[in-house]
């Protein structure tokens, strides 16, 4: 462990901010039905939904925004032949219907949840995050790294990384947060999805997903007005660099321009970690299972 006072320092602050949120909490009543099969672990006063499949050594799987356990599906199936695969909703997203209320849906907050579930499923564990469930996982990887043994980013949202926004820029990202707040309000999830889902990854992206997939981000619809709505301090290029197990990087070969920025600014905070670019897919990489999940096997073991 190095010993030099101000990493010390930077670790242990990290630790505190995530013990303080884990320590003002009161607890949320289950007021949501649970689909068959889902298990409830309470962590900081909030109910987490998770499912688990397979024996092993454990991985805990972490979904994006508008998405939740489901969207592993696939990925656990692929890895339950080896491992303990567990998948996990963070707080707010599906099986809780929520509207977007409260002062919780922070990346602190998930983070600091994500460090109590870990600290439940025998860690270290390997660790997979995708988009915005990546950049909780690296958040908590870097302040609990005693906690995760390896760690996959798929596309992780660590927008941090890259020049901060101009005035212009910030402006359109909180015109877009209160467009979709009050479509959802007004019009309804379908409405706002088409809008958002046509603003971050193209026009007509909304109408060519799966009707499974729909029905999936419908039901977590608020989630990418609180991913959005979160101002909260990111993690420096520093930050990044300084996580300490095995990293792999994982990129869809036709992800949006952003993401190629993302992705080039992790490489090269992180420039010891290892990455793969799965063919033929964008930012859902894991629709291309045959590729995406022996990537990830290989890399685990």
């Amino acid at each position: 462990m190095d010993m030099r006072p101000w990493k010390l320092a930077r670790r242990f602050a990290a630790i505190a901010v995530l013990g303080l949120v884990a320590g003002c909490q009161t607890t949320t009543p289950l007021t949501w039905k649970l689909p068959d099969g889902v298990r409830i672990t309470e962590v900081n006063g909030y109910p987490l939904a998770a499912i688990e499949k397979g024996s092993g050594p454990t991985v805990v799987l972490v979904h994006g925004a508008m998405c939740d356990y489901r969207c592993w599906d696939a990925t656990m199936q692929a890895l339950s032949d080896r491992y303990r695969v567990v998948s996990v909703s963070l707080r707010h997203f599906y099986p809780q219907d929520w509207n977007g209320s409260g002062d919780t849906f922070t990346l602190r907050q998930h983070a600091a949840d994500l460090a109590a579930f870990v600290e439940k499923m025998a860690p270290p564990v390997r660790l997979v995050g995708h988009s915005y469930g990546g950049l909780v996982a690296s958040e908590m990887a870097r302040a609990r790294p005693d906690l995760v043994l390896k760690l996959v980013l798929a596309e992780a949202a660590t927008d941090a990384l890259l020049p901060a926004p101009t005035a212009e820029q910030a402006a359109n990202r909180r015109k877009f947060v209160e467009q979709t707040e009050a479509m959802l309000t007004t019009k309804g999830a379908d409405a706002a999805l088409e809008f958002a889902v046509d603003i971050l990854n193209g026009k007509g992206a909304w109408s060519r997903y799966p009707a499974p997939v729909q029905a999936i981000h419908r039901q977590n619809a608020w989630t990418i007005v609180g991913s959005a709505r979160d101002t909260s301090a990111r993690g420096t290029c520093a930050d990044f660099g300084s996580l300490k197990m095995p990293v792999l990087l994982v990129t869809g070969e036709r992800t949006s321009p952003r993401y190629k920025q993302i992705l080039a600014a992790q490489g090269k905070c992180l420039p010891g970690a290892s990455a793969v670019v799965i063919p033929g897919v964008g930012h859902a990489m894991m629709m291309n299972p045959n590729a995406f999940n022996p990537a990830l096997k290989n890399f685990m073991q």
